[in-house]
């Protein structure tokens, strides 16, 4: 393997790593793996063009097998040429999600899900679609930033009642209904004038909204009528509960600036 695609193993600096250990598989790189046996180009070369090393892109191909065959190393590697040497038709994607049991995404299958959740499908088609679980389906809308949280997919899409999700769902909603809402806002000015620091625990997240608007009103007034030159003032609303990822912090209404003002 040429210098240019490894680098040093960190924790083993004497040892040298494919530039691309350990990051996921992608479907292109699948895909270009397919070509490459169709093409007869060796294992050792196609793992110096993908930056892989040979034993991970043999790895591969067993996921490209049936599982029900259970080969692995050179005999998945035989198999598969022989199935892609002059014929186009074996479907290595269906075995691929063979192997993961549903969890394996293609871009076609992406962009169903970002249409569908654009136009808010109903969870147990979308899934249906795609050939997944709901579950799996949500996980994916999380992965492709589309959904924050469970709460989030069912209270757009749905869900099967008495499904996996569904159970996830009533967790996450009674933690959210049981949660207290944390506001912190850095450089907020006084009805004196003075930048303070502030932070405050509420038991809902409406309560929370208010005490932010009525704090922000009091800063720009003051700031107004002192003619005070401020920097933006940088403000944060979490919940905090039992499970707190389970109605997904981060969303992008969490976070925000009461804007910079200038004296007159």
């Amino acid at each position: 393997m040429s210098a240019q695609i490894t680098v040093k193993d960190p924790a083993n600096p004497t040892r040298l790593l494919a530039r691309r250990s350990g990051e996921p598989w992608t479907d292109d790189e699948y895909s270009s793996v397919v070509a490459a046996l169709a093409a007869d180009i060796s294992v050792e070369q196609l793992a110096e063009e993908l930056q892989r090393t040979p034993g991970a892109v043999r790895g591969a191909l067993r996921l490209l097998t049936p599982p029900a065959l259970g080969l692995r190393g050179a005999a998945a590697e035989n198999w598969l040429r022989e199935q892609l040497t002059g014929h186009t038709g074996y479907d290595w994607r269906a075995s691929r999600r063979a192997h993961s049991n549903g969890t394996y995404w293609t871009p076609s299958a992406d962009d169903i899900l970002e249409d569908g959740w654009r136009r808010s499908t109903p969870l147990g088609e979308l899934a249906a679609t795609v050939g997944a679980t709901e579950l799996h389906t949500h996980r994916r809308l999380v992965q492709l930033h589309l959904s924050h949280s469970v709460l989030d997919t069912v209270n757009r899409l749905g869900c099967t009642p008495g499904g996996d999700l569904e159970a996830r769902y009533l967790v996450a909603r009674d933690e959210y209904r049981s949660a207290v809402w944390v506001l912190t806002i850095d450089g907020l000015v006084d009805q004196y004038g003075t930048v303070t620091d502030h932070v405050s625990v509420h038991s809902s997240r409406g309560s929370a909204a208010m005490t932010l608007e009525r704090l922000t009103s009091t800063h720009r007034f003051t700031a107004t009528a002192r003619r005070l030159s401020l920097p933006a003032a940088c403000w944060r609303l979490v919940g905090r509960g039992l499970d707190t990822a389970a109605y997904g912090l981060g969303h992008p209404d969490t976070t925000g600036e009461i804007p910079a003002h200038r004296a007159a």
